[in-house]
């Protein structure tokens, strides 16, 4: 095999595989990236089984064939090549980069990856995707303890799309009043989720994407993204969007709340006890926020607007941040008793809601 391609254009296509492939003991080809030439084209495939990652790129074939090789030391020698282009050349036992030389894996030992056989199909803009996740995949379970509530679930309506991330301490839901033309209902693993807010941010094309059967392949500016899906039960997120109602309602500058919690978190990331969490006390028109860890104690109070009676309880200070912080108009909360959930949303905005359980702290 050899090829000659662009140097700069190589080095962002090992780095995007990166993000998908990992260590594998059992088949240690796995571990690496398979480059295939053929019929004048240049394809490079890595995996980690649950997630594969093809990368189309542009460049000459002198010569086909396909090689597996291990990316990261490769990757850091070729950013420090000053040619514009690399030729890339291999036989039964080394792959030959500039003037050095690499060992590979048998490429008879790396899986072959088949073509999906769409069942549905839509196409949605790159950014817009990835914004819609990135206000909702905050409050998924980061880890794989619980498989169900690791991912986001991503639901295409008649009238719209939901976005729904939840780790059964807090759950954020977001919806685009729009059609894809197409109705699912699927839940994208975290991993997958991260991969695709780093590898397709700022792609000019729209992505394209196909379901078949646990599978789905997003697609874009010759990278084809495949994901396992997460076949686990999700939890019943229409039927809690649809019952929330409260008796209490407050409205807190954006601004001035976040700036708060900020300096409260100071404190209570500090103390396990209360696992970030502070109390939070609404008296007439002003809230305080208190926490205590050691030596140490803050209270923080800001202005607020307040609909009901007043409320004393313990919140995940964290949490709140995590949705905050996405927002540029007034928070508000709503709430119906100390022990119930605390609805989150930005004043005039329908579409983006937080469901805040509360904490069980002693005073």
């Amino acid at each position: 095999m050899r090829v000659l391609v662009d140097r700069l254009e190589l080095v962002k296509v090992l780095s995007d595989l990166n993000l998908v492939i990992k260590e594998n003991s059992i088949r240690p080809a796995i571990s690496g990236t398979c480059l295939t030439a053929k019929d004048g084209e240049i394809e490079f495939v890595g995996t980690n089984l649950e997630l594969t990652l093809r990368s189309k790129m542009q460049g000459e074939v002198v010569e086909d064939g396909r090689v597996v090789f291990k990316i990261n030391m490769i990757l850091e020698y070729i950013k420090l090549i000053e040619e514009e282009k690399v030729e890339i050349r291999a036989d039964e036992s080394k792959l030959y980069i500039h003037n050095a030389e690499f060992l590979i894996y048998d490429s008879e030992d790396y899986p072959n990856v088949s073509e999906l056989s769409a069942e549905k199909e839509f196409s949605i803009g790159a950014d817009e995707f990835i914004e819609c996740l990135e206000k909702v995949k905050m409050a998924s379970a980061s880890t794989s303890d619980n498989l169900a509530l690791n991912c986001v679930r991503f639901v295409s309506k008649a009238d719209r799309i939901e976005f729904i991330g939840t780790d059964s301490y807090r759950m954020a839901y977001y919806f685009s009043e729009k059609s894809l033309g197409t109705e699912f209902e699927v839940s994208v693993p975290f991993e997958t989720v991260n991969v695709i807010t780093k590898l397709f941010k700022g792609a000019a094309a729209p992505l394209r994407a196909a379901i078949e059967g646990s599978q789905m392949e997003f697609y874009s500016e010759g990278m084809t993204l495949r994901t396992r899906l997460v076949d686990m039960a999700f939890p019943d997120y229409d039927g809690i969007i649809k019952n929330l109602s409260s008796n209490k309602k407050i409205e807190m500058n954006q601004s001035d709340f976040e700036s708060a919690l900020k300096k409260v978190l100071t404190v209570a990331k500090r103390n396990q006890e209360t696992k970030d969490g502070a109390f939070f006390e609404f008296m007439g028109n002003k809230l305080s926020v208190t926490v205590s860890s050691g030596n140490a104690k803050i209270t923080q109070k800001i202005e607020t607007i307040k609909e009901g009676d007043d409320l004393k309880c313990s919140l995940n200070v964290r949490f709140i941040m995590d949705y905050i912080g996405k927002l540029d108009n007034n928070v508000v909360l709503s709430a119906t008793n100390s022990s119930s959930m605390f609805i989150i949303n930005e004043l005039d905005n329908y579409r983006y809601t937080y469901i805040l359980m509360p904490l069980a702290l002693r005073d």
